[in-house]
C-alpha cells in the first residue's frame, strides 16, 4: 500500500506539474505575440505605413472603381482613371496648403509677437480681477524660474579673474548644396512614399478578386460561403464608410475654409484642409483643428471678436455634420465604443506619430470588421467594438450573482422597451438562470450562492411584476402559428383557468414558477403558487390541487430529474381525474434528450400557449421528438375527461 502511494505521488506530480507549465504558457502566449506585434509595429512603420496607405486608399476608391464598371468602363482604364481622381485630389490638396503656409510663414513672428502681448495683457486683467485669490507672485513655479534668471545673469555678469574672454562658437555658414539637399530630400522621401502608395493601390485595385480568394483559402475553405459573404460584406461596409467620411470631411474643410474667409481669418485654405484632416480622429479632431484658427484670429484682431465667430463657427457646424449629415450617410454608430477610439488615438499615434493620428480610427475600424466576420480578429470586437461584451442572459446572471438587483432591474426594464414580457423571461431570466445552473453542475459555484440568486431573481421579478410599457402588449400573447422561441406566448384573450404551479426542490425552482405564475396572471388565468413539493415525490396525498384545471411542476430538470416528476405526475393522475398535468422546464434549451424525457417542455412560451390554448396547440402542433436534428416540440402528459 505504501509503495503505491510512493510510486503515484511523482506520477501526480509530474502531472501537476505539466499541467501548470502548459496553463501559464497558454496564459502568457497572448501578451507575448502583442509584445511581438507591437514591436514589429513600430520598428517596420517605414514599410507598413506605405502599405497600410494604399489598403485604406483601395478601399476608398473601391466604389469609385464599381462605379466605372457599371458603366462598361474596362478595368484597367477604370481603376486608373480612380487612381488619377485621387492623385488630382491628392495635388490639389497639397499645392492649397504649401502656398498658404508659405503665406503665412512670412508673418509668422508678426504673429507670435501679438499673440505674446496678448496673452500677457489677458494675464494682467485676470490677475487683476480676481488677484484676492491668486498668489501675488505668480506661484511657486514663476518663483523658481526668476531666481533660475537671476542667477544666470548674476554669474555672466561676475567677471573672470584671469581675464578670461567668452568664446561663442558658430557653425560655419551652409553652402549651397547643402540648402538645396535640406529642401530636396525630404521632398524626396514624400514623393516617394506617394509613389509606393499609388502602386501598391493600383496592384490591389487590379487584384481585387485574386486576393479575396487567396485569403479565403489562407482562412480556410471548411465554411466556403459563410467566408465569402463575410469578407465581401466587411470589404463593401468599409469601402461605404471610408468613402462617405471623406465626403463628408472634404465639405466639412470648405465650409471652414469659406467660413474662415469671410471672418479675415489669414490663410483659411490652410486652415481648412487641416481641420478636413483632422475630423478623421473622432471627438479630439475638431478641438485640434480649431486650435490654429483660434490662435491666428487672437493674433490678427486687437480684441475678442474674431476669436469669438471662429468658436461659433466650429459649435454650428460641427453638430450639424455630425448628428445630422453622417448619421444619414453612414448610421448613428461607426462601430466603435468611445473609449477604444481615444485608446486608439493614443496606440497609434505612439507608433507612428502623427500620421498614425489619422489613421487611427480606419485601421482601428477595419479590425473590428475583420473582428466581426473572421473568428482570429474576434479579440478586436470584443475590446473595441461597440457591442455588449456579453449577451444580455450572460449580464443578467453576472448581476444577480454579484447580488446587484437595482442594475437586474434597470437591465430589465431596458430590455422590456424591445421586447415582450415572455421574451425577457426565455430569453433573459431563463437564460441567466441556465447559465448558473450549469455552473453548479460543473462545480463552479456552490448551493448557498446559488440561492443568493434565487432570492435577487425574486426580487427582480418582484419589482416587474407591475411594469406596463412592453413592446408587445400583453393582449397580443396568445397562443401563434409558430413555437420559435422568439415570439411571445400566452393568450390572445383573457381567459379564466385555474392553474396550480408547483415548484420542484431544486435552488432555482421556486423562480421558475414565479415567473410562470405572472405570465399565467398576465394572460387571464387563475394561479395558486405551492412553493416546495411536501412529503415525498410518488405520494401526493398532500398536493391541495382543489378546483385547478392545469398542474404545473416547475423548475430545471434534466432527464433524471424528469422522471422523477413523472412518477409524481402519474400518481397525481391517479388521485384527480379530469386535469392536464404539465412538466417544465428543460435545464438547458436545446437538451439532447432521451424518448424517456420527451415530454418535458423546453421555454415559459410554449408553457402558456398549452395552457392557455389547449385544444388549438392540440391540433395545431405535431407531436416532435427532442433531439439534435428537429426542433424541440411540445408534450404533454394528460388525461381527459
Amino acid at each position: 500500500m505504501t509503495e503505491a502511494r510512493l510510486t503515484s505521488e511523482p506520477i501526480t506530480s509530474a502531472r501537476a506539474l505539466r499541467w501548470r507549465s502548459q496553463h501559464a504558457l497558454g496564459t502568457t502566449a497572448p501578451w507575448i505575440i502583442a509584445a511581438i506585434a507591437t514591436t514589429g509595429l513600430y520598428f517596420g512603420r517605414s514599410i507598413l505605413l506605405p502599405i497600410i496607405l494604399a489598403v485604406l486608399l483601395s478601399f476608398l476608391l473601391a466604389p469609385i472603381v464599381s462605379g466605372f464598371r457599371r458603366l462598361r468602363v474596362p478595368r484597367v482604364p477604370a481603376v486608373l482613371c480612380a487612381v488619377a481622381l485621387a492623385l488630382g485630389g491628392i495635388g490639389v490638396t497639397s499645392a492649397v496648403i504649401v502656398s498658404q503656409a508659405a503665406t503665412l510663414s512670412k508673418d509668422a513672428p508678426a504673429y507670435a509677437e501679438r499673440i505674446t502681448a496678448k496673452a500677457g495683457a489677458l494675464r494682467v486683467a485676470v490677475h487683476e480681477r480676481f488677484g484676492a485669490i491668486l498668489p501675488s507672485d505668480g506661484g511657486s513655479s514663476h518663483r523658481k524660474a526668476r531666481s533660475a534668471r537671476a542667477a544666470r545673469l548674476q554669474v555672466m555678469n561676475q567677471p573672470t579673474s584671469s581675464g578670461a574672454v567668452p568664446v561663442e562658437i558658430r557653425a560655419p555658414p551652409a553652402s549651397a548644396l547643402d540648402e538645396v539637399r535640406s529642401y530636396v530630400v525630404p521632398a524626396l522621401e514624400s514623393i516617394e512614399t506617394i509613389l509606393i502608395v499609388l502602386i501598391v493601390t493600383i496592384f490591389i485595385l487590379f487584384q481585387k478578386k485574386d486576393l479575396r480568394d487567396r485569403l479565403i483559402r489562407l482562412m480556410g475553405t471548411a465554411d466556403l460561403h459563410r467566408t465569402a459573404v463575410a469578407l465581401d460584406e466587411g470589404a463593401k461596409r468599409l469601402s461605404k464608410y471610408f468613402l462617405s467620411q471623406s465626403v463628408v470631411n472634404l465639405g466639412f474643410g470648405l465650409v471652414v475654409w469659406g467660413g474662415l474667409f469671410l471672418i479675415g481669418v489669414p490663410s483659411p485654405g490652410l486652415w481648412g484642409a487641416l481641420a478636413g484632416f483632422a475630423r478623421f480622429v473622432p471627438y479630439v479632431g475638431v478641438v485640434v483643428g480649431m486650435a490654429g484658427p483660434l490662435a491666428l484670429a487672437a493674433a490678427v484682431d486687437p480684441g475678442w471678436l474674431m476669436v469669438f465667430y471662429v468658436v461659433l463657427l466650429f459649435v454650428v457646424i460641427e453638430p450639424i455634420v455630425g448628428y445630422v449629415i453622417e448619421p444619414l450617410l453612414y448610421g448613428h454608430s461607426t462601430g466603435l465604443s468611445p473609449v477604444s477610439v481615444v485608446i486608439a488615438a493614443l496606440f497609434w499615434t505612439w507608433i507612428w506619430g502623427p500620421v498614425g493620428l489619422v489613421l487611427a480610427m480606419p485601421v482601428t475600424l477595419m479590425l473590428v470588421v475583420l473582428g466581426r466576420h473572421i473568428p482570429a480578429f474576434e479579440i478586436f470586437d470584443v475590446l473595441l467594438g461597440d457591442r455588449p461584451a456579453l449577451s444580455p442572459a450572460e449580464t443578467f446572471y453576472q448581476r444577480v450573482l454579484a447580488g446587484n438587483v437595482e442594475e437586474a432591474i434597470e437591465q430589465g426594464e431596458a430590455c422590456l422597451e424591445t421586447m415582450s414580457i415572455a421574451q425577457y423571461f426565455d430569453d433573459v431570466v431563463l437564460g441567466g438562470m441556465r447559465l448558473a445552473a450549469a455552473d453548479f453542475d460543473r462545480g463552479a459555484v456552490d448551493r448557498h450562492a446559488l440561492i443568493s440568486a434565487r432570492d435577487a431573481i425574486l426580487e427582480v421579478l418582484e419589482a416587474l411584476q407591475d411594469y406596463r410599457y412592453f413592446a408587445v402588449s400583453d393582449a397580443d400573447l396568445g397562443p401563434t402559428q409558430s413555437t420559435s422561441q422568439n415570439e411571445t406566448g400566452a393568450c390572445e384573450t383573457p381567459i379564466n383557468r385555474s392553474v396550480l404551479c408547483l415548484a420542484g426542490r431544486g435552488p432555482l425552482d421556486p423562480a421558475v414558477a414565479r415567473m410562470t405564475a405572472q405570465m399565467l396572471r398576465r394572460a387571464g388565468c387563475s394561479v395558486e403558487e405551492q412553493v416546495r413539493l411536501p412529503g415525498r415525490l410518488d405520494d401526493p396525498s398532500k398536493l391541495a390541487v382543489g378546483d385547478a384545471e392545469f398542474v404545473c411542476m416547475l423548475g430545471l430538470f434534466d432527464e433524471r430529474g424528469y422522471r422523477r416528476m413523472e412518477r409524481l405526475a402519474k400518481s397525481l393522475r391517479a388521485k384527480a381525474f379530469g386535469i392536464t398535468v404539465l412538466i417544465a422546464l428543460a435545464r438547458t434549451q436545446y437538451p439532447v434528450t432521451k424518448p424517456a424525457a420527451e415530454g418535458l417542455i423546453l421555454s415559459l412560451n410554449q408553457l402558456c400557449q398549452e395552457v392557455c390554448g389547449a385544444e388549438q396547440a392540440e391540433q395545431a402542433a405535431p407531436d416532435i421528438r427532442f433531439d439534435v436534428t428537429e426542433k424541440p416540440g411540445l408534450a404533454t402528459s394528460r388525461v381527459d375527461r
